[in-house]
């Protein structure tokens, strides 16, 4: 038998939750001794080492309570809901960290802090997918339309986010130049080259894609791009399709 002193000791539970667990009748004493003392015996362990199991597993004590009166096929139900609260959560915060960049990089390329488009960015996070996308349904087919919604971003490293926004951050700083000069072709190519790099190569998505954003030319859903940077595009493609005749 165990005294709450021990108990507390062996287990690393402080002597005030488990008079707590006691309270709420989670966790009682086998027995007392004639002094009153609470005696905590190995079946008492046991179930303690279930509660902190189950609490390690995000469980409330409410539920662990109700779990651990019940039978063992409610255990595993209870388990798989609990599964599918942990992947939804994790859902929200890998775009909660994807919102925290956007902030992060419009930050960086502004020089300052726009709340403007920081309240666009985290507006558009918000939004479900589908929804966000639906400005482009005039321009892309319905399976262009499932390969953006099912692009994975964890897939898309930091490090191909920054080349991307640093990519757009030169040409807007660059946009009084010669569309002709090899500095204009250098930055579109590398403009170009990560856009290939986010859409695998798809040819038919990046033209149909490129569509969109020449009859579209802004939005939120485009930063860092904007009406400026885009016709600063097209104007480069357009020369080099002249220095080729």
């Amino acid at each position: 038998m165990y005294t709450i002193g021990k108990l507390s000791k062996n287990t690393g539970v402080t002597v005030r939750t488990l008079d707590y667990y006691d309270e709420i009748g989670l966790i009682k004493p086998s027995s007392k001794t004639e002094g009153g003392h609470r005696l905590y015996s190995e079946d008492d362990v046991m179930r303690l080492e279930r509660v902190l199991a189950l609490k390690y597993m995000g469980f409330s004590l409410e539920q662990i309570k109700d779990i651990l009166e019940n039978s063992t096929s409610t255990w595993q139900e209870s388990i798989q809901q609990q599964l599918e609260l942990v992947k939804r959560e994790q859902e929200r915060l890998q775009v909660l960290e994807q919102a925290l960049l956007g902030v992060s990089y419009s930050i960086e390329i502004e020089g300052e802090i726009n709340w403007k488009i920081i309240f666009s960015i985290i507006q558009l996070y918000q939004q479900d997918p589908e929804e966000a996308l639906q400005q482009y349904k005039d321009y892309l087919n319905d399976d262009e339309m499932k390969k953006i919604m099912d692009m994975n971003v964890q897939n898309i490293s930091e490090e191909d986010i920054r080349k991307w926004m640093k990519v757009i951050h030169d040409i807007k700083n660059n946009l009084n130049i010669d569309p002709a000069s090899e500095k204009a072709q250098q930055m579109v190519e590398s403009w170009l080259n990560q856009a290939k790099e986010f859409y695998g190569n798809d040819e038919k998505l990046l033209g149909d894609m490129w569509e969109a954003l020449q009859n579209l030319k802004e939005g939120i859903v485009f930063y860092p791009m904007n009406k400026k940077v885009i016709q600063f595009i097209e104007s480069v493609f357009i020369a080099k399709e002249e220095l080729k005749e």
